[in-house]
């Protein structure tokens, strides 16, 4: 009798694991991330129940389920919030913007083009098995299909061990040319209040005001190179974004809540670099350095910081918190505790 239930401990895990995923995705809120470990078999399973539940899925970003089979660990994303989105576009796009352009001086069509949409599943060696939607990528098309060649995964600090997981993955088990890996520290993550305002009787002139609210933060933290907080009725919409850094760690764009002085002028990135190497040898074209323009990019991210602090207002209202008339309403500014 002692046997059977140890052996079963795993199993009643296994299936803890599974219905938290399938929970996740049921509910899909916003801005949320779950990393679990399951058996090829449980995943494939949870990725049945994922399609009943979105038959779209394919063409649907979020949410997304993806699956590391060397350490049996099953992701499971929802939307994310503004910073997420800009941080893997607004890198990934004037990377391919400037190859094009490049390739147009050399009268070459381009194949080249931005990637992040679709599941990859046809990993290879030790991931294989697995499957994997990065956040922003360059795939090269050619007559035999899409070759990745450059993927970025975006998250925030607590996040980066699962995203260093993923640099194996893209590298070893599908060669990938480049792996961009991009940390954002966000200092308090974000709760909604633990208590409705209850005043709220037009919603729409309450979302103009905070709208101007953090219009007014934005304008200071672009004229301060600072990245505070977002305030609004004494509640933390967005934390200070205190520090961002790229490729590991070996590039910081933003350190201790302050845009750096000596903002890199490249990630290292070559031409050559979104190419597969027999297409590169084919091109007969001279290589360059892709250029990057570090400052435009933190001003998008601090853009970026101030939309995510109106959408989650806007939600939070929206769904009856902040209204008059709610349960235990009339009480600002209580937040659920956080850690600094």
């Amino acid at each position: 009798m002692e046997s059977k239930d140890v052996s079963s401990a795993p199993d009643k895990g296994m299936d803890a694991n599974y219905n938290r995923a399938l929970n996740l995705l049921k509910s899909n809120p916003p801005e949320g991330r779950l990393d679990i470990q399951l058996s090829h078999a449980k995943y494939l399973q949870l990725e049945n129940a994922f399609f009943k539940l979105y038959p779209e899925s394919l063409e649907l970003r979020y949410p997304s389920l993806s699956y590391d089979s060397f350490t049996e660990t099953v992701t499971v994303v929802t939307c994310p919030g503004n910073i997420h989105e800009s941080a893997a576009l607004d890198l990934i796009g004037p990377i391919v913007a400037h190859a094009e352009e490049y390739l147009s001086t050399y009268s070459l069509a381009s194949r080249i083009g931005s990637y992040g949409s679709t599941t990859t599943d046809d990993f290879e060696g030790e991931s294989e098995g697995s499957t994997k939607q990065p956040d922003g990528g360059v795939r090269y098309s050619h007559l035999d299909g899409n070759k990745v060649t450059v993927v970025l995964e975006a998250g925030f600090s607590e996040d980066y061990n699962s995203l260093c997981r993923s640099k194996n993955m893209w590298i070893d088990g599908h060669g990938v040319n480049v792996y961009i890996l991009l940390c954002l520290t966000e200092k308090p993550r974000f709760k909604n209040p633990t208590t409705e305002y209850g005043d709220i009787g037009d919603v729409k002139a309450a979302i103009d005001l905070m709208e101007s609210s953090m219009n007014e933060t934005l304008g200071l933290n672009l004229s301060n190179n600072r990245h505070t907080l977002f305030l609004y009725r004494g509640h933390k919409w967005a934390g200070e974004l205190k520090d961002v850094s790229l490729k590991s760690g070996e590039l910081y764009l933003v350190q201790d809540g302050r845009t750096c002085d000596d903002l890199p002028t490249t990630l290292g990135i070559k031409i050559s670099d979104l190419f597969p190497d027999n297409a590169w040898r084919a091109a007969h074209i001279p290589n360059r350095v892709i250029p990057f323009n570090a400052t435009v990019y933190v001003q998008k991210l601090m853009g970026a910081m101030r939309s995510t602090a109106g959408d989650r207002f806007k939600k939070f209202i929206k769904k009856g918190r902040g209204r008059r008339g709610g349960e235990g309403g009339g009480r600002e500014g209580r937040e659920e505790e956080e850690e600094d």
